[in-house]
């Protein structure tokens, strides 16, 4: 009796053994198409490194750009030039030889300042 019942789980073990060992064949046609899918993956992404390369690129020399100190532009004094006209400078008439008045003296961070009117109107 136990010989016909080691005989017949060692027959269904077999017969399990085999049929997982058996590989059933995949189609052939789901892997090429797998294949085709991941190649035009991989050329998508290599486009967008490449992209994202360039608007590195772009910006890192926007940066070194920004970082490099600038020269301020002169301003070109001279009338009629560049279609501005140059800044009017208030010279103060020799009208009297006595010092203007002072209106108002403050001090600011330890720097002593001043009010003094531009002209002082007669009366």
């Amino acid at each position: 009796m136990k010989k016909k019942i080691l005989f017949t789980v060692s027959v269904a073990a077999g017969i399990a053994l085999i049929s997982l060992a058996a590989d059933s064949p995949a189609p052939k046609s789901n892997e090429a198409d797998d294949i085709r899918e991941l190649r035009a993956q991989i050329t998508q992404l290599r486009a967008e490194v490449q992209t994202l390369q360039q608007r590195t690129q772009s910006l890192e020399s926007t940066v070194a750009d920004l970082k490099r100190p600038q020269m301020p532009t002169p301003l070109n004094l001279q009338p009629g030039a560049g279609g501005h006209s140059a800044p009017s400078i208030v010279i103060p008439s020799p009208q009297s030889s006595r010092p203007p008045t002072i209106w108002g003296q403050g001090e600011v961070n330890g720097w002593t300042y001043y009010i003094v009117p531009c002209e002082e109107r007669s009366r």
